[in-house]
């Protein structure tokens, strides 16, 4: 296993430095890891540093210093009515962001709630969208990362543009530099 989970975890603590922010963090992070525990992402890595790369662009590169949003950026894959309860013991604001953060069905109905959704909501699926656009980098399948980088190009880019003008900057840097 990858040293990835222990390390970027630690590097996103060290931007909270109240109590309860850190424990709600850590319970948070133990939930996703428990959560994803066993599944690999591009049959390759642990599938908790992507939520976990997701949390660290928020908090770190756009210095979101938001626990609750940081929560959520961590949860924001988990499924199922039984993970259910648990988001909920993570406060309302969290359960909500991550509740209208879970993907649609088609693209069309993914980018149209995208544009409608909280700013909160926003935020988090930007910066998945990043993460996955920089983890497309090294992607085996030409097409899937063409369909990705023209999809990104077409609704997700002006979502990005509206929302934070930083995160779209990132997002297009990272679409220029798949080739």
């Amino acid at each position: 296993m990858s040293d990835f989970p222990k390390a970027g975890f630690a590097r996103l603590l060290k931007f909270f430095t109240n109590t309860d922010d850190v424990v709600k963090l850590t319970r948070a992070f133990g939930l996703a890891t428990k959560i994803h525990k066993g599944e690999l992402l591009n049959k390759t890595e642990p599938y908790i540093n992507h939520p976990l790369r997701v949390a660290l662009i928020l908090v770190e590169e756009l210095q979101m210093r938001d626990a609750d949003l940081a929560c959520a950026a961590l949860l924001h894959d988990a499924h199922g009515s039984i993970v259910d309860e648990e988001l909920k013991e993570h406060g309302e604001r969290v359960y909500s962001i991550v509740r209208a953060a879970a993907t649609q069905a088609s693209a069309d109905d993914q980018f149209a709630a995208m544009s409608k959704a909280p700013k909160d909501v926003k935020y988090i699926r930007l910066a998945e969208r990043l993460d996955s656009a920089r983890s497309m980098k090294n992607h085996a399948f030409r097409d899937k990362m063409i369909r990705f980088k023209d999809e990104t190009e077409k609704y997700v880019v002006p979502i990005a543009t509206a929302t934070d003008d930083r995160l779209a900057f990132k997002l297009s840097v990272a679409l220029y530099e798949l080739k």
